[in-house]
């Protein structure tokens, strides 16, 4: 028992020095519960010290740019879909907006990450209701996967709707590992349900690795070394099979974190995708002068129907696309809080803290900065021209986090929502909804969600 020092930095030259200059003392991210079991401890997300390290040595140069481009034909079957439920849905002046992106999010990380049509947009006959999708294509192992995938992240939640254990951990943490370790083994706790539902995605998924390796077997035997190759699914999985195959100095991958850096992307990549495509188009919806300068300048680039945006015109052709994505990130940002903590005893901002002390940086509050910001409650994406950046601190807007722990998927990330955005603004044009509740309500989580979802009105451009 006993009080937790708790430091929160909300200075973008102090979230420098945590993030960057003293990052060898402030390497890890705060210890997990004993909740959280190790589907989620394997991952780079929650690993710490030299294992983080090789961990992430190991995965970053699967998400270099030649291969993230490759991606973009997977990507971009996802958003015709997307666009398909749009102009599918009965009632165009309420489309559901937040559902049918979650829905690209989730199809686009079954197939990149997994190798796995999910089946979401592009087979679900029910897209445009506000019901949950449980997957498609009749197949029950995708359908059950996808419920506990989201039976794990409600078992997660660190607040009192959550199993005994995690709720007595808030009061008396000392209480919590034994508590947990009883009411594991008794059958109908909430406890005993997620390690019971921990077990069934670890199943799931090992069959899912299995597949791979029988299919990299079949594909070895069926022809030369070059054809293999060429066929060879473009997905995660199979990057990380070539990885603990090819072996690696520092660390070597087992199946475990496999599984673990697999579901990490189901994770990490899929609400916060659907928010910020989300926001993006509900704060261009009500900003007409932004609305009409992004069309302007995705007509003017406007590669042929039916062809995707390479990668290079996507990161060279749109310059006031980034900056109106940027913008929409700061404006609502999906991850307002960071979470570290001190492995050593350290200086930070004159003050010295202990070994073992949270250090939070919140760039949710740098981002509402007016010293920063300039009228921060505007949404005006030419703050990020190239101008004004250069005139700004350069870790005032941080939404990926910074130095080596910050999000190594974020150009992935961001791959999708450019992608959406001009697949989205070729055919239409979005209105707030009549239903959807004015001012916007939040819900906080894991991330931040939009409490009641995104309802658009979509007017066909012509």
């Amino acid at each position: 028992m006993g009080r937790q020092p708790l430091v929160i930095v909300a200075n973008a030259e102090l979230c420098k020095e945590v993030g960057i200059k003293k990052f060898k003392d402030i390497r890890n991210r705060s210890t997990p519960p004993p909740t959280i079991g190790s589907l989620h401890q394997d991952a780079l997300f929650l690993t710490r010290d030299s294992t983080w390290l090789a961990m992430r040595n190991t995965v970053i140069p699967l998400y270099q740019p030649a291969r993230l481009a490759r991606l973009i034909p997977v990507m971009q079957s996802y958003v015709d879909a997307l666009v398909a439920n749009i102009a599918g849905c009965p009632d165009q002046d309420c489309i559901p907006f937040c559902q049918l992106s979650l829905r690209m999010a989730i199809d686009i990380i079954g197939k990149t990450a997994f190798g796995v049509e999910f089946g979401l947009s592009k087979n679900s006959e029910d897209s445009c209701c506000g019901s949950e999708a449980h997957g498609g294509e009749g197949d029950d192992d995708v359908r059950e996967f996808l419920k506990e995938y989201k039976r794990s992240m409600e078992f997660i939640k660190m607040d009192l709707s959550s199993s005994l254990s995690t709720i007595l951990g808030l009061f008396l943490p000392c209480a919590q590992t034994p508590c947990r370790r009883l009411l594991r083994r008794v059958p109908g706790t909430a406890d005993y349900k997620m390690d019971e539902n921990e077990r069934r995605l670890c199943r799931r998924i090992d069959a899912i690795i299995a597949g791979q390796r029988r299919d990299r077997a079949a594909r070895r035997r069926g022809g030369d070394g070059d054809a293999a190759a060429r066929s060879a699914p473009l997905d995660f999985i199979a990057a990380l099979l070539d990885a603990m195959e090819n072996g690696g100095k520092d660390f070597a991958l087992e199946d475990r974190h496999v599984r673990a850096l697999a579901y990490e992307h189901l994770i990490a990549g899929t609400k916060t995708t659907a928010f910020t495509l989300s926001s993006v188009v509900y704060l261009v919806s009500c900003h007409p002068r932004v609305e009409e300068k992004l069309l302007r300048e995705l007509d003017g680039f406007a590669p042929p129907r039916g062809r995707a945006p390479t990668a290079d015109e996507l990161q060279s052709r749109l310059p006031y696309l980034d900056q109106v994505i940027k913008e929409a990130m700061r404006f609502h940002l999906v991850s307002p809080l960071i979470a570290r903590q001190t492995s050593e005893r350290v200086e930070i901002g004159g003050y010295v803290l202990p070994k073992g002390a949270c250090v939070w940086l919140a760039p949710g509050v740098l981002a509402r900065d007016a010293a920063q910001f300039p009228e921060p409650e505007e949404f005006r994406p030419e703050r990020f021209a190239a101008e004004e950046e250069r005139a700004r601190h350069p870790y005032a807007h941080i939404p990926f986090g910074v130095g080596p722990r910050a999000c190594i998927g974020h150009k992935f990330a961001l791959q999708q929502v450019k992608l959406a955005v001009v697949g989205l603004y070729r055919r239409y044009v979005f209105r707030h909804s009549p239903a959807m509740e004015s001012p916007i309500q939040f819900d906080f989580d894991l991330v931040l969600a939009f409490r009641h979802g995104v309802k658009l009105r979509a007017i066909r451009r012509e």
